[in-house]
């Protein structure tokens, strides 16, 4: 039951509600001591409800006070309810004796609030804070828009105390224990409703709690004691958010600036969940800011802020302080995988946030950064050489599985320096940004933090600031910063790499291989941005090799760079394919060949060496027959592949393409050229193993570019030389080695017919009379070589003689073709066809059934020459052959027969017989008129012989006469 004293102090209270501030101290003391000590729980009820009822009109200034003063009141009418009290300006009220006259003194703070908070924060009781909280939590819901600066700072700080956090300021009350989590929770709600409900829509007004200082800094302080309480993980990442949201609501400097501090110190929280979530925040928040900074507010926030927290963190981890972080005193228990199951490997995941922050920050505000430079103290400078030697240190750090990512961190961070001050800049790369959407969640409702803030990219008084002289020359000063240090993990690799692939490995593949992997990925971006600036090749110009000037350019150190990953890519010998690193490598230098870079296709060529020419099997150290052609990826051939795709590029030139191709031919020259082109430093290959599809492409190509760049230049000094280049690689290929030449015929027949073919057809006119002698020699050889392939032992199973007749024959239809389509007037046509044709007429087998070799070689012969002077479109040739195609219908092998009609048929022989006799008809004429010339010219002569002698006469009298 309620105690009359009690209920009296109630009616009491109630009674004076309009002067409370007179009583409010007096009752509110003896109203929370009941709470706070009272055995009877009907009795704490009861106080709680007086208190609930009592605290709106305390912490308002209610018209009802302003109405009625708070001195005492006369009672006009004693019939009227005691209670009842007579307004001021109602009538002119008599005072009491002895009252005094001055004037109701203004209403003082409340007192019922303040002292509800003292009580719950001096409590030692759990249950009596529990209790108090939701009397106050009552109190907010009803009347928590009404809260005044000081009341808001109380009610903050003493939901701070009770947050469970322990500092040196704090009652020395241990709220970190179990029986306090739930006190902690009541507590934490309560500051959310504040700053939800009540907070949020005053923090436009003039007035806002915000606004003041004192209560700005205690809100941020009480997030963070709930953000380092222990009770709760989820409301430590709660209170972690909530930073970022005050920091939207007031984005001043003063602010922002706390707010970054308070989350780089939740960041150092040895619980990881904690600790990232902070880092992540901290840069959400700089990210979402960031458009509104200063100069001083970039400064602070990465050199005093960020780098601060990563010294920080790395010399916690240094310590090896324990993740966990008194794990066995956490209500709830996080489970972790094992690869973050240790101290070392969750600080390290730390860093490594903070390392990608840095790469969102960058991304997003490089432009920005870039401006601070044009002040008066270029501080970015040296912000910009620590980020390079930090992400250089994590990029090469030594360790195992825990060191991947952090690894791979540095090196994105590390590239995208690189790519972001390049003159194009990382929008080259054709990679999209990823942006904060600035909304969150309250209530189970998405929200906009704040207002979007609009693209600066295509504004022009930007883009104009970028392009000043002075923006111009601090870029590329940036570059060669971060360009630098990429040659730097050059210089690692070349250092370390050897060792670094013996280390620990994940599945196949080693750390080392893992981050080359990233890094090549990062490169490939890096040279989109920079391959038309930095990395322009430089002017391509016709020579008969690639010369590179041994200069330290950007495009030699980045191919320096790839060689080096290359080197280091760890793939095993017998493996089948290519790794990542190979494949990104290649990648790379077919992009870097196909914009027409020389020493890219000098690297390919280099390393694919004899690859380009000859079969693997022939290459490889393996002797067994399991190993065939077909074995899988093989770097150095993909390296020979890679040089002829990149001849299908738009963008090679095609001086570069001549140039490259004169390169190849060189190379090819000096395997199975003549004796003066070889190599000193091993044996001449065998042409059975040689290889000519990477060769015929590469011709092809090149040889369009060349006719192409023939016909539109006067200068044919150099073309001359690349042509016969050409046709020195053709003749070769055309009359191999004495000692060689079977195998050749017997396995590149097609491939030879296919290169003979496109060399003539792109053969400028005054090379024919070169050409003649090559397709001569070639003629003559095939046909040498045919019939002393019938007379060789047809079983020998290493050279597959039979097969080499064949393509004796093939070889030999190219070259004669080519002599009757390009040079049909040339002795060797007549020659080749009056010994083939009239050797193939006189022979008596050629329907035998049991015929030699040599007869169906001198009957395929024969119809070769048959199908070549179809082809040909000189009558004169016909005409000459025309007798032995005649006689070559009358043998009795219908395949002759057929070949020697269709020539006849095709032949327009009155047009050649009217074309005949209109030339006799010609020399008849102009026999006549030289005939009658020399008669005009006799009787010249005879005149002239006739003055001579008169002359003579006349001298010899004249001489008499004298003398």
């Amino acid at each position: 039951k309620i105690p009359l004293p009690l209920l009296l102090v109630a009616i009491v209270a109630e009674a004076n509600s309009y002067r409370l501030s007179v009583i409010e101290e007096t009752v509110a003391k003896h109203l929370c001591e009941i709470v706070a000590r009272s055995s009877s729980e009907e009795l704490r009820s009861f106080a709680m409800e007086i208190l609930i009822h009592l605290m709106p009109l305390s912490l308002s200034k209610s018209e009802v006070s302003l109405k009625y003063g708070s001195g005492p009141l006369m009672i006009e009418d004693k019939n009227e309810s005691p209670l009842e009290v007579i307004p001021i300006n109602d009538a002119s009220k008599q005072k009491v004796s002895g009252q005094s006259q001055k004037v109701d003194s203004p209403q003082g703070e409340p007192q019922l609030l303040k002292i509800l908070c003292q009580t719950i924060q001096r409590t030692t009781v759990a249950d009596t804070a529990n209790a108090t909280l939701n009397a106050l939590n009552v109190v907010l819901e009803g009347a928590g828009h009404s809260l005044s600066g000081e009341n808001l700072i109380t009610v903050i700080k003493t939901l701070s105390v009770l947050s469970g956090h322990t500092s040196d300021n704090d009652v020395p009350v241990n709220r970190s224990t179990k029986q306090w989590a739930n006190v902690s929770t009541l507590a934490f709600q309560n500051l959310k409703l504040i700053l939800d409900d009540f907070l949020e829509p005053m923090s436009t007004s003039s007035d806002s709690p915000l606004k003041s200082t004192e209560a700005r800094d205690a809100i941020l302080d009480c997030c963070v004691a709930f953000g380092r309480s222990r009770h709760d993980v989820n409301t430590s990442l709660t209170a972690t958010g909530m930073l970022w949201s005050l920091a939207d609501r007031d984005s001043s400097p003063g602010t922002v600036d706390i707010v970054l501090t308070k989350l780089a110190f939740l960041a150092m929280d040895s619980r990881p969940e904690l600790r990232n979530c902070s880092v992540n925040t901290l840069f959400s928040c700089v990210v979402g800011l960031g458009d509104q900074f200063t100069d001083d507010q970039w400064e602070k926030s990465l050199n005093g802020t960020i780098f601060h927290l990563m010294n920080a963190i790395k010399e916690a981890e240094n310590k090896k302080v324990d993740a966990n972080g008194g794990a066995s005193d956490e209500r709830y228990k996080v489970a972790v995988h094992h690869s973050r199951n240790s101290a070392s490997k969750r600080w390290a995941t730390t860093q490594i946030l903070i390392l990608r922050g840095l790469y969102r920050v960058l991304r997003l505000f490089f432009a920005r950064l870039m401006e601070t430079l044009l002040g008066e103290e270029p501080w970015f400078l040296q912000t910009w050489k620590e980020i390079l030697r930090v992400s250089f240190d994590c990029a090469k750090m030594a360790g195992e599985r825990e060191t991947l990512d952090m690894r791979l961190a540095g090196v994105e961070l590390m590239a995208l320096c690189a790519q972001l001050s390049c003159k194009s800049g990382i929008a080259a790369a054709g990679t999209t940004a990823r942006v904060g959407t600035n909304m969150e969640v309250v209530g189970g409702a998405l929200r906009s933090v704040r207002a979007a803030v609009e693209d600066k990219v295509p504004k022009t008084a930007e883009t104009s600031v970028q392009n000043r002289p002075e923006m111009v020359g601090w870029r590329l000063q940036l570059f060669d910063f971060s360009f630098d240090m990429l040659c730097q993990f050059r210089v690692h690799l070349e250092e370390n790499g050897e060792e670094e692939n013996e280390g620990p490995r994940m599945t196949t593949d080693s750390l080392l291989t893992q981050v080359l992997t990233k890094m090549t990925g990062q490169l490939a971006k890096l040279y989109e941005c920079c391959k038309n600036d930095e990395m322009t090749p430089g002017p391509c110009e016709l020579q008969l090799d690639i010369f590179i000037e041994n200069n330290d350019g950007y495009e030699s150190r980045f191919l320096r760079l790839l060689l080096a990953i290359a080197d280091n890519a760890g793939n095993d010998k017998n493996s089948r394919y290519l790794n990542q690193v190979q494949r990104g490598v290649m990648s790379l230098l077919q992009g870097m060949a196909s914009n027409s870079s020389l020493i890219a296709f000098e690297a390919l060529a280099k390393i694919s060496g004899d690859y380009m020419f000859v079969r693997p099997k022939a290459l490889s150290s393996k002797s067994n027959n399991d190993y065939d052609d077909n074995h899988g990826e093989i770097f150095e051939l993909e390296a020979a592949k890679m040089v002829a795709s990149a001849f299908d590029s738009d963008d090679l030139s095609n001086e570069a393409k001549v140039v490259v191709m004169c390169s190849v031919l060189l190379q090819y020259l000096k395997i199975y050229g003549n004796s003066e082109n070889h190599r000193n430093d091993e044996a001449k290959r065998k042409t059975s193993e040689a290889r000519y599809d990477i060769i015929t492409s590469v011709i092809d190509s090149g040889l369009q570019a060349t006719e192409h760049i023939d016909s539109n230049t006067n200068d044919k000094a150099i073309l001359d030389s690349i042509w016969d280049r050409i046709i020195a690689t053709v003749s070769s290929l055309l009359s191999p080695p004495v000692d060689n030449r079977y195998a050749g015929y017997a396995h590149h027949s097609k491939s030879i017919l296919n290169i003979v073919a496109i060399v003539l057809s792109h053969l400028p006119p005054r090379k024919f009379s070169l050409a003649e002698p090559m397709l001569q020699n070639g003629a003559d050889r095939a046909v040498e070589v045919a019939f002393e392939c019938n007379e060789k032992n047809q079983y020998d199973e290493d050279i597959p003689y039979s097969q080499a007749a064949e393509g004796a024959v093939h070889v030999f239809l190219s070259c004669f073709m080519g002599l009757c389509q390009k040079i049909p007037t040339c002795p060797a046509v007549g020659q080749l066809t009056n010994q083939i044709l009239g050797e193939t007429i006189e022979s008596d087998d050629l329907l035998s059934n049991n015929a030699s070799p040599q007869s169906k070689t001198r009957q395929s012969l024969a119809i070769a020459v048959c199908e070549s002077l179809r082809t040909t479109t000189s009558q004169d040739l016909l005409v000459g052959v025309f007798p032995l195609l005649c006689r070559l219908t009358n043998v009795e092998n219908d395949g002759l027969r057929r070949a020697a009609g269709k020539i006849l048929g095709g032949m327009n022989l009155s047009e050649a017989i009217s074309r005949e006799r209109q030339r006799a008809e010609q020399a008849d004429t102009r026999a006549r008129e030289i005939e009658e010339e020399n008669i005009a010219m006799l009787e010249e002569i005879e005149y002239l012989q006739a003055e001579n002698d008169e002359l003579q006469r006349q001298l010899a009298i004249f001489s008499e006469e004298f003398t």
